[in-house]
């Protein structure tokens, strides 16, 4: 505001506006890309007008102000190392990662602009969330010593290297890149071009169009000036120890998750918990194999005097197999720990909404429920299919309706309670998605009920855990209470377990009906 009324009293020409504006936009994308916290945002920008320089004009003015000490603009050299390395699908809302996208890919001054507001591009992974058997032996080859490929596909899948926007998501989905290359080259988007022009897709592709991509966003969004009292940063470490802090009880994670979830180094996340006294859970961090690492020691002579690690983690209620391993089930992943920090509200990730029946587009197109329906008998057994039509059934007999996303490479199903077609009015137990590839599974999400009565009570989401649990082949750790835990769709498959699932789903909703009708 301060701006357009500067703009108005003639005090700030066109070109001085735009100039600002750009500072104001370079100010905000560099750090979401870079991970800055955001919620000293209303602080800074409240206190503009009235630190605002008076000796230069207002976009310098402006330029000099946001480049100074605790302002937290991350600079050229922050912003490359971010792009290569920090997990950006994590981080900020589909619409800011979709944007910035966007963005980039106008920089390459395509003769015949996309019209994106048309188009109905999202998000689409390069190299896919569901890793196959084929992705993981072309990353095998990749793999530094020690590391395995599924970590080192954890530690890229979400970096700006690997991401990309399309409108043929569903086609694209957890395909070999020789596949995907066929899809992208006929793209209208240069950035997709780029792509399927090389040869194979693994970290160095991903590496090296981070580096380009990098350059391009240096030169769309300005740096912040150097030399005015820049403040040294700790933020990445700031993050571990406030994910670190926020395990819950009889849950530990790897280095390489924690590092994935940084976008770090695990050597970097080893060394740094090595050598910094006073980090809550630091021994929680295991090898992938559920072991303490051989280079594991306490950072202060005080722990040192508790230097039985596996007793510590058995108080914490971590159990161990009979190999001595910690139970993988209690292991929590970089998507896991991305959740413990992400709060209670539902981005739906790909997903722009979710509709009760959803109608756009012309009366031929596929509905959103015939393409969840497609993709999940495209990846699991017409028997998991039609167990999956069988509880989605009972849920609307129970008075629940079925919400599907928009999502066009993954269509999820919700099951809904309260007021049709408004799900932020209403509650569900599970999202139910297609596997693209690795198997469909039901996302239970106890972190989303701990906002919503009457489940904010902790032990009515324990008591659902336990119904939930009798079913033959899960076993859902009461640590991950907080988190949205999988189950198997193909277990539904098995009429047992169907009955139990039913039982606990009717449950849930005489729990929700009683607790608003008191």
């Amino acid at each position: 505001m301060l701006l357009f009324d500067r703009r108005e009293r003639g005090e700030l020409d066109s070109a001085s506006m735009v100039r600002a504006l750009m500072y104001i936009e370079s100010f905000l994308v560099r750090r979401m890309i870079c991970r800055v916290p955001t919620n000293n945002l209303n602080r800074i920008f409240q206190a503009v007008p009235g630190q605002l320089p008076g000796d230069v004009p207002v976009a310098e003015g402006l330029h000099r102000l946001l480049s100074s000490e605790n302002r937290f603009w991350p600079d050229d050299a922050e912003l490359r190392e971010k792009i290569r390395t920090a997990p950006f699908y994590q981080y900020g809302r589909w619409q800011q990662r979709k944007l910035v996208l966007q963005r980039l890919e106008e920089s390459y001054g395509h003769p015949e602009p996309v019209d994106f507001a048309a188009a109905q591009l999202t998000v689409e992974h390069v190299m896919p969330q569901s890793s196959g058997d084929e992705w993981l032996r072309a990353l095998s080859e990749e793999a530094d010593e020690g590391e395995t490929p599924e970590e080192l596909h954890a530690r890229f899948q979400h970096t700006l290297g690997n991401l990309t926007l399309t409108a043929v998501n569903a086609e694209l989905s957890n395909h070999p890149f020789v596949r995907k290359q066929d899809l992208l080259r006929g793209s209208h988007l240069e950035m997709n071009r780029r792509i399927a022009a090389t040869e194979r897709w693994g970290v160095r592709e991903i590496l090296a169009r981070a580096d380009e991509l990098a350059d391009r966003a240096i030169a769309l969004w300005p740096a912040p000036l150097r030399g005015v009292g820049r403040a040294e940063r700790n933020r990445d470490w700031q993050l571990a120890h406030e994910v670190l802090a926020a395990l819950p009880h009889g849950t530990w994670t790897a280095y390489g998750d924690l590092a994935a979830f940084l976008g770090s180094g695990a050597q970097a996340v080893g060394n740094h918990l090595a050598n910094t006294p006073g980090v809550i859970n630091a021994y929680r961090v295991l090898t992938s194999e559920g072991r303490v690492s051989d280079g594991f020691r306490w950072a202060t002579p005080q722990d040192e005097e508790h230097a039985d690690v596996r007793a510590r983690l058995t108080a914490d209620g971590v159990r161990f197999t009979a190999t001595g391993a910690a139970d993988p089930a209690q292991r929590l992943t970089a998507d896991e720990l991305a959740s413990l920090l992400a709060g209670t509200d539902d981005d739906r990730a790909d997903c722009e909404d979710t509709a009760q029946h959803a109608t756009a587009g012309a009366p031929e197109a596929e509905t959103r429920a015939e393409r969840f329906f497609r993709q999940l008998a495209a990846d699991d057994s017409p028997e998991t299919v039609e167990a999956v039509r069988a509880v989605l059934a009972h849920w609307e007999s129970l008075g629940g309706w079925i919400g599907h996303g928009a999502g066009h490479v993954i269509t999820s199903a919700y099951l809904m309670l309260g007021e049709a077609g408004a799900p932020g009015r209403g509650i569900w137990p599970m999202t139910l998605y297609p596997g693209a590839g690795r198997g469909g599974t039901a996302e239970v999400v106890f972190q989303y009920m701990a906002a919503r009565e009457p489940f904010t009570d902790r032990a009515l989401r324990a008591e659902l855990l336990t119904c939930l649990n009798a079913l033959d082949g899960v076993d859902i750790p009461d640590g991950k209470l907080e988190l949205r835990p999988n189950i198997r769709l193909s277990l539904f498959e098995k009429d047992s377990n169907r009955t139990l699932l039913l039982e606990a789903l009717t449950w849930f909703r005489d729990r929700w009906n009683s607790g608003n009708s008191s």
